[in-house]
């Protein structure tokens, strides 16, 4: 889809142990978390006012705009959905 993640990290020796996810990886433009169920990704997204479909919890980095947001949300929905 053209959309850049560059720098990417897998973070969840130490992304998931407060959060309770399972997986975590970061990028220079966003963090993914993904969750053993949706209640739990609902539940980590909603305290943290993120972004959440099904079992992933996507939070953006603030120098991304918000056609750039709308655009990655977009590929995230029909990735995972």
């Amino acid at each position: 889809a053209g959309l850049l993640v560059p720098t990417p990290h897998y973070s969840t020796a130490y992304g998931c142990a407060a959060a309770g996810c399972e997986q975590s990886i970061v990028t220079d433009t966003l963090r993914v978390k993904s969750f053993a169920t949706t209640a739990k990704a609902t539940i980590y997204a909603a305290d943290h006012g993120l972004d959440q479909v099904e079992t992933i919890v996507v939070a953006f980095a603030p120098p991304v705009t918000k056609t750039e947001h709308d655009r990655y949300w977009a590929q995230i929905q029909q990735l995972v959905g």
